[in-house]
């Protein structure tokens, strides 16, 4: 007879696998939630150890606290909010073609899984496996809104599959290591502004006629019936590695530490383009290729410290640097000769502050509280761009957990992230220059369940 918690864990495989790309709640385009433990204390307590097989993706040391066979399975719902308002669009040399709407709410809602296995080898050992998405992205503009020329949608998604192993080297001290084998995917569009490729190409003598013969056809700068589509499209599998250490200080005062190592994807697929006009058929920056795009992802190390205040409360504290200066650009080389799809970045390292309060009301209900400031890598105006329009953020979490039996308790949490209101000043590059200004705010509302069963 099947246990009725075994069949949870193929259907949540298929579910990671099939799971809308989400949009980043976190600095860049990293996903902190991990599990729905965590997300009621803006996982202020995360590297110290949660007491459940999901406390493995953050540390893998912290298998070393759980008896016999542990499983953690859940989902947490994902709704952003990105507005862009006072918006412009001008070419270099033309000046204002501000034509269209200012996108409506790029965010896009996603369900984002998780699952985590631990069992115990011994007294000392204990192996897992997790299965999670840690990076991801989706943004959809309006059509015709009058950024488009700089994005309409973007999704990426990074699946992470993670076996691990702990030993506990004494009463006090435990270490773990990991592996990250990822698949990562990706899928940009943008519209391509044929009026300007026209009239480009007209004030270089390629087009029969010059300009009378663009604005017969109708091929004025940033007209938005003539526009193309160009679509880039990538995946790639990578490997990566990472561990960790719990060290209990005393009996109530446990410090946590975990490193995860930068991955290097190298994403393989194609460029497309679609509703070329007939005029410019010809030209090959507008022939469909093969293409290749850098996507280092950054590494990560957190510090945490909780502390039981006494047999109810316990208070914790997390900080978390992240390598975001890895990410120097988005590069899509083609194929074919022609040149590179560049869009420079010049993202920055950042930090993440977190503390969180635990109540333990009693043997079967827990409360949990937290607050985070998460900082934001994009440097600046100019290198804010419309598929993530980056910005500090503030997390209010709140959270509850419920034993209903010796085997099986549940875990639910909320997080409300503020995004800082910021600007954007952001041009394209290549030969025709387009730039986009306005402001950008946002929030995102989270909401995660979980069940924990002790086998």
């Amino acid at each position: 007879m099947r246990h009725p918690f075994t069949a949870s864990v193929g259907a949540m495989a298929m579910l990671a696998v099939c799971v809308l790309p989400p949009s980043a709640d976190a600095a860049g385009f990293a996903i902190t939630e991990q599990n729905a433990t965590g997300l009621g204390d803006a996982y202020a307590g995360a590297t110290t150890g949660n007491g459940e097989a999901s406390a493995l993706y953050f540390n893998p040391a912290a298998m070393s606290d759980l008896s016999g066979t542990r499983l953690s399975t859940g989902v947490i719902y994902i709704a952003p909010t990105f507005t862009l308002s006072g918006g412009q669009s001008s070419v270099a040399g033309i000046g204002n073609i501000t034509h269209g709407n200012e996108g409506g709410n790029a965010g896009e809602s996603a369900w984002v899984p998780n699952l985590y296995l631990t069992h115990a080898v011994d007294a000392r050992t204990h192996v897992g496996f997790g299965l999670s998405v840690p990076y991801g992205l989706a943004t959809q503009y309006r059509d015709g809104w009058l950024g488009r020329y700089h994005a309409l949608t973007s999704e990426l998604q990074v699946i992470n599959l993670n076996p691990a192993v702990s030993y506990r080297v004494n009463p006090r001290l435990s270490l773990g290591f990991g592996l990250d084998a990822q698949y990562a995917s990706a899928n940009l569009t943008s519209a391509v502004d044929s009026g300007s490729l026209c009239y480009g190409a007209a004030a270089q003598g390629q087009v029969p006629g010059g300009l009378a013969t663009c604005n017969a056809y109708g091929l004025t700068p940033g007209n938005p019936q003539v526009d193309g589509l160009a679509r880039v499209k990538g995946h790639d599998w990578a490997l990566g590695w990472n561990l960790g250490l719990v060290f209990d200080l005393s009996a109530d005062t446990r410090l946590g530490f975990a490193y995860r190592a930068a991955v290097d994807h190298t994403l393989k697929g194609q460029v497309t383009y679609g509703n070329i006009p007939a005029l410019l058929a010809g030209n090959p920056q507008l022939a469909d290729t093969g293409a290749t795009a850098a996507l280092d992802l950054p590494a990560t190390a957190s510090l945490g410290l909780s502390q039981r205040l006494d047999r109810r409360w316990t208070l914790s504290g997390d900080l978390t640097w992240t390598q975001w200066s890895r990410f120097s650009s988005l590069q899509v080389t083609k194929d074919n000769g022609q040149p590179d799809l560049l869009t420079t970045e010049s993202w920055r390292d950042t930090l993440r502050y977190a503390v969180g309060l635990t109540f333990r009301q009693d043997a079967r209900l827990t409360w949990r509280g937290g607050l985070a400031f998460d900082q934001t890598p994009v440097p600046d105006a100019q290198h804010r761009t419309a598929r993530l329009p980056g910005s500090d953020r503030t997390w209010i979490s709140l959270g509850m957990g419920y034993r209903a039996s010796k085997q099986l308790s549940w875990d639910v949490g909320y997080t409300y992230v503020l995004f800082r209101n910021v600007r954007i000043d952001n041009t394209t590059e290549g030969a025709y220059q387009n730039t986009l200004t306005g402001q950008y705010r946002g929030n995102v509302n989270m909401l995660g369940a979980q069940a924990n069963y002790r086998f």
